[in-house]
């Protein structure tokens, strides 16, 4: 787990300032100690040496008996009666000669004492350790002493108790230690102080780089900070502010890159290297039935489900050049593409720019155009046909058969007036084609029209016997072009009239209220069979060809009724039943109050 700069810092602070005191205290009681022991050496060593020659103990110990010894003893005693010494006189052979602490007679023998061996190796020897006899640390310093043939005669050896050094050592300790930690509750309250401003300012810079990275880019650094660490926030501050910019820069063409794409008719795919999607526009989206979205970063196979265009970006990228092809997605409606395919080299990638342009309505009208063009055609052919035919069998002598020229004329007249209703039609279709804008309409009371639309139906009708029922709900006017309207009014209730049997009835239904015009043309004649039922209002297309043609039909009436709803805005509809009937329905919408 990571720590915070601050606990970084000041625990290793604290910890080498409690170290520094430490080694300090310990490095000076060591030299205290060790002056205060050098010290009792040296008064050691003279007190020694001056009681030595006081005594002139190297004559007596050259030929030493017992009674000098005696006396010895008692003037070493005297002598340092008043010193908290005790001297100790040595032969050679480490046997005690005098002490001034204990007989002679019971001590042990002492050549092996430290002290004692290195001072009759060396003429001086000292040792510390805990006094056998008074139970306190002692210095002991040892001189050998010579006669006068320079031979060593024995040793004389002083003993101090450092008791008062150890205890004014620890004493110099405990004042070290104690002026040491003074010293560290002393600065660190100041150093914690000093660290925490530090410790702020970085804080604050810290979080200022995670609101950059979480996109805060407008957010900036007020702090009141050292100079370096200011010059810090400062830089990031500018870098803020320049990055804010940038992306702001980025982003504002991004967007307008976007809403090209988006508001772009042509659908647009850009692949990369491996034919992934990397960019594709709504228009495409469109086009392909999928979300734009959520297709971005996958192959085009798995997004498309295309092969073609995978196949065209393929052969693009490796040919180097423009493709272009036609493709067809097969979906429900059928859609024709046309795609222009370029190379596209960015950011060391070779990828492959799509444009697609839906030519589906442009397939669909060179369809409508080749049908129209041959339904044209063919219904032109055959009275034309007729009519040269007659006209032929007339001049090669029918014309002098009075009965059978009458015959001829009178199919002739039939074939020239069908001719005329199909001419009449198509230039009805051509007029309503032509508004360049809203046909001129105004309120008008919508009985007058259906009853004019009756009585131009009605010869027909009553030849086979047909009943036309008017009824009409809501309010009595509408807004509408009377003329067109009759006429739409005219070829749905004619149609009606034709393909119901003899006897039967036509029910003509207005409905009209404030937003919308209805009106329901419904016969009960043998109905529409489901495949046919879109294809109706399309030109010249029947049902049935040969009854259209026995029923005078020119195959352009709903077309011409389709084209007058579109002109009024509305639409025009038909539900059927094969054997029940049909109800063709016109809505008009009343954008204007009446």
């Amino acid at each position: 787990m990571r720590r915070s700069l601050l606990y970084q810092i000041f625990p290793v602070y604290l910890t080498a300032l409690l170290l520094a005191v430490g080694l300090l205290t310990f490095a000076s009681t060591r030299v205290i100690r060790s002056a205060f022991y050098e010290e009792k050496k040296i008064e050691l060593r003279n007190t020694t040496r001056l009681i030595s020659t006081a005594l002139e103990l190297s004559r007596l110990l050259s030929d030493p008996n017992d009674e000098e010894l005696s006396e010895t003893r008692v003037d070493l005693a005297h002598l340092i009666a008043d010193l908290p010494l005790r001297v100790t006189v040595i032969s050679p052979e480490g046997v005690v000669l005098a002490d001034t602490d204990i007989d002679p007679e019971l001590a042990e023998n002492h050549s092996a004492r430290p002290e004692v061996v290195q001072a009759l190796a060396t003429g001086v020897g000292t040792h510390s350790r805990v006094s056998s006899s008074t139970a306190e640390n002692s210095l002991y310093l040892a001189l050998a002493l010579t006669g006068t043939d320079l031979e060593t005669v024995g040793v004389v050896r002083g003993a101090a108790s450092v008791a008062g050094i150890d205890r004014r050592t620890r004493e110099a300790f405990t004042a070290i230690l104690l002026t040491g930690l003074l010293i560290i509750a002393g600065t660190t309250l100041p150093t914690f102080v000093v660290v925490k401003r530090i410790y702020r300012p970085l804080m604050t810079i810290q979080e200022a780089a995670v609101r950059y990275a979480d996109g805060d880019l407008n957010y900036r650094i007020e702090s009141q900070a050292p100079e370096e660490i200011q010059a810090i926030a400062d830089t990031l501050n500018s870098m803020a502010a320049q990055l804010a910019n940038t992306i702001a820069g980025i982003t504002a063409q991004r967007n307008e890159l976007e809403a090209i794409l988006s508001s772009m008719v042509e659908g647009v795919i850009v692949v990369d290297e491996n034919r992934r999607i990397s960019s594709i526009n709504r228009a495409a989206g469109r086009l392909f039935r999928v979300n734009h979205e959520a297709v971005t970063g996958k192959s085009m196979i798995e997004a498309l489900r295309n092969v073609e265009i995978d196949e065209l970006a393929a052969q693009t990228r490796e040919r180097g050049g423009a493709q272009e092809a036609g493709l067809v997605i097969y979906d429900s409606p059928l859609t024709h593409v046309q795609v222009h395919a370029t190379p596209l080299s960015y950011e060391g990638s070779a990828g492959v720019l799509l444009v697609l342009n839906d030519i589906t309505k442009m397939k669909q009208l060179e369809s409508i155009r080749r049908d129209f063009v041959a339904n044209v055609s063919h219904e032109l052919r055959t009275p034309i046909t007729s009519i040269l035919g007659f006209v032929e069998t007339l001049r090669d002598g029918a014309l002098q058969d009075s009965e059978a020229a009458d015959r001829f004329i009178e199919i002739i007249h039939g074939h020239s007036v069908r001719l005329n209703l199909i001419i009449e039609d198509l230039l009805s279709l051509s007029r309503l084609e032509s508004y360049n804008s809203e046909v001129p309409m105004e309120n008008y009371k919508m009985d007058q029209i259906v009853t004019k639309a009756i009585q131009a139906c009605e010869h027909e009708a009553e030849r086979k016997e047909i009943h036309i029922h008017q009824s009409s709900e809501g309010l009595p006017m509408a807004r509408v072009n009377p003329a067109l309207f009759e006429q739409a009014l005219v070829n749905l209730i004619n149609n009606a009239v034709k393909y119901s049997p003899k006897g039967g009835e036509v029910a003509v239904k207005t409905h009209i209220h404030e937003s919308l015009l209805q009106v329901d043309v419904t016969d009960r004649g043998e109905g529409i069979p489901r495949r046919d039922i879109e294809r109706v209002f399309e030109r010249f297309y029947r049902v049935d060809r040969a009854r259209s043609r026995d029923v005078g039909g020119t195959g352009l009436g709903l077309a011409i009724v389709k084209h007058i709803a579109i002109a009024h805005g509305g639409e025009v509809s038909v539900m059927s039943t094969e054997g029940q009937g049909s109800t063709f329905t016109l809505r008009i919408p009343q954008t204007q109050s009446l």
